[in-house]
């Protein structure tokens, strides 16, 4: 009386074919991934082919059933590893798998940016979003952006290829507006964090507005010949000369810093809850005055400003 062992077969046919498909992967460059996404099916053939075979003995003869659990268990580990794998592909989550183990993270450089600005343009308005921003001045009238950015990158190729990837001018009567795009990313689960750290050299002798979504922003005005106003950003830097012909007005700010400044504080005489930081503390007022402070630089609803002044 002959035994039938349910599932040797198929736990022996599984290994052999996953042997055939892994080794042609290899030799043809086949995605390993994709391969054991899609040679699965074949336990299916060859569970229904077992059972056929032992239905078709069992007429014949009266066989002895035994139940080779070890090689059940095998098969339905590598059936379910396989429907994974399928599911993984089916929603593109395979893809996304795959992208982000290739991708690694480089910090390059930004497409440079530069235009020549007319006597028409009186003001620059820039929207700098949640970046860091440093803003210098020069004696020309050129406007230029340059700097470095941190991403991920798959394949070798850069986010950014041109200034419009991640920067947007636009010219309205007498004012330029400059604005900062957020670098762009994927819809997927796994993203890594992206980072964009750039410089704008401006026209001293144009006005400037700084709009910031909490941001850190530096500034070195050198040559500056006009007036500046930056709001609610989380850090102003000043960096400065003591040469310089500036008056700094700082209005409702958490913090005041800088050793060698020499500011004038104003008392508050009412406190609203716009006044009061996140500490609870009131915010300040004060002004500081390079030479005779014939150019204005106006700071409000900012979390702290530091002064650096160099002689």
């Amino acid at each position: 009386m002959r035994t039938w062992r349910v599932g040797s077969i198929s736990m022996g046919a599984s290994l052999l074919f996953l042997g055939i498909f892994l080794l042609l992967s290899q030799l043809l460059k086949w995605d390993s991934a994709y391969v054991l996404a899609g040679w699965w099916p074949v336990l299916l053939i060859v569970l229904g082919a077992e059972i056929l075979v032992y239905l078709f003995l069992s007429k014949q003869e009266k066989p002895i059933l035994k139940y080779d659990f070890l090689s059940i268990i095998f098969v339905a580990v590598i059936g379910t590893l396989g429907i994974g794998f399928t599911v993984l592909q089916a929603t593109g989550l395979m893809g996304q798998m795959q992208s982000f183990f290739d991708s690694e993270v480089k910090t390059a450089d930004l497409p440079s940016y530069s235009h020549q600005v007319g006597d028409d343009v009186k003001r620059i308005v820039v929207d700098s979003s949640y970046y860091p921003i440093t803003i210098e001045t020069v004696t020309d009238k050129e406007v230029s952006v340059f700097g470095t950015y941190r991403s991920s990158s798959t394949g070798g190729k850069p986010l950014l290829s041109n200034p419009e990837d991640y920067l947007m001018t636009i010219q309205k009567g007498d004012t330029l507006y400059i604005t900062l795009k957020s670098l762009p990313d994927s819809n997927g689960w796994m993203q890594s964090g992206r980072e964009l750290d750039a410089t704008l050299v401006i026209p001293g002798s144009k006005s400037l507005e700084i709009l910031s979504d909490y941001n850190e922003v530096t500034l070195k005005p050198r040559t500056i010949s006009s007036s500046w106003e930056v709001s609610s950003s989380a850090r102003v830097n000043l960096v400065l000369a003591s040469s310089e012909d500036l008056t700094i007005n700082a209005e409702n700010v958490g913090d005041i810093q800088g050793e060698d400044a020499k500011w004038q504080y104003t008392e508050q005489t009412a406190v609203s809850d716009t006044d009061i930081n996140n500490e609870g503390i009131p915010n300040k007022s004060a002004t500081l005055k390079l030479g005779s402070g014939q150019h204005p630089i106006t700071i409000s609803h900012s979390d702290q400003v530091n002064v650096s002044i160099k002689n």
